[in-house]
């Protein structure tokens, strides 16, 4: 009995720390790419996405994705130098999270009849309309040198800080949902780190409305791995513990109760002042 759960075990912390290294690696990539929409967010959020796109394989879902978060990379860099509007660039961000939300939260409902997390998906999308954002240039930082040259970030929010961190809440379970839905356990064992990257990001910079530039830059880069090294993330994140987890929350029992606390999430977001 002991020589058959010790390498299980092991295998488990091995895991871990597996995973607890790529959560590192996408936050800092994720707050760097932000900060840095010419200098970093080129290299990893533009010409490594189409890299992956044009020799990988990918599902129409992972293509659809890593195109709109391209897309998006690209239209910072024309804001960046005014060439777009920028006010009218972080409108456009917020316009395309709620399409990205209907795009999984059909996917969830018509191929996987998961109808309690495609209600939540529903009124997730339709509580876009409340979000605001606006542009941040620190260009005028001049402690940091050549840095500052291309220092601008966007940031979100609610109807006020609570609610911010509602709706942050309110998606990410949504979203890890979605995504025991549409991929492997181990696939969904990497979205727990590219999740939870852009709320570490939040939590070191001490400002929950960075946690959307942040969040397309952890998607971008882990769904760059993730659709790369399909057999390593497969290989190396496999659980039968994990999948057993992920199988308990497929239960009714926990996805009704998720979706009211998701529901009342995105309402308190939406309209408490």
């Amino acid at each position: 009995m002991s020589e058959n759960t010790l390498p299980q075990s092991g295998e488990h912390r091995n895991q871990n720390v597996l995973l607890l290294i790529l959560t590192i690696a996408f936050t800092a990539t994720s707050m760097l790419a932000a900060s840095q929409p010419i200098l970093v967010n080129i290299l990893v959020n533009v010409l490594l996405p189409l890299i992956i796109m044009i020799f990988c394989k990918l599902v129409f879902f992972e293509r659809l994705k890593l195109t709109t978060l391209t897309l998006l990379r690209v239209l910072i860099i024309f804001a960046v130098f005014n060439i777009l509007n920028r006010q009218i660039f972080v409108n456009i961000v917020i316009i395309f999270l709620a399409i990205n939300i209907l795009e999984a939260t059909l996917t969830d409902i018509v191929r996987y009849k998961r109808y309690f997390n495609g209600i939540t998906g529903l009124v997730l999308a339709a509580s876009c309309i409340f979000l605001r954002g606006s542009w941040i240039d620190y260009t005028g930082l001049t402690q940091l040198g050549f840095f500052a040259k291309f220092m601008h970030m966007y940031e979100f929010h609610a109807l006020t800080f609570a609610g911010t961190i509602a709706w942050i809440v309110a998606y990410t379970l949504w979203n890890w949902i979605f995504v025991t839905n549409e991929f492997s356990p181990a696939v969904a064992k990497l979205h727990v780190g590219i999740l939870a990257a852009p709320i570490l990001g939040s939590l070191i910079t001490g400002n929950p409305g960075f946690w959307l530039v942040f969040r397309a830059g952890s998607l971008s880069f882990g769904g760059c791995l993730q659709i790369s090294e399909k057999e390593f993330v497969e290989e190396n994140l496999r659980s039968e513990r994990f999948s057993r987890f992920v199988a308990f929350t497929k239960k009714p029992a926990v996805q009704i109760p998720v979706m009211i606390l998701n529901v009342a999430l995105i309402l308190f977001a939406s309209f408490v002042k």
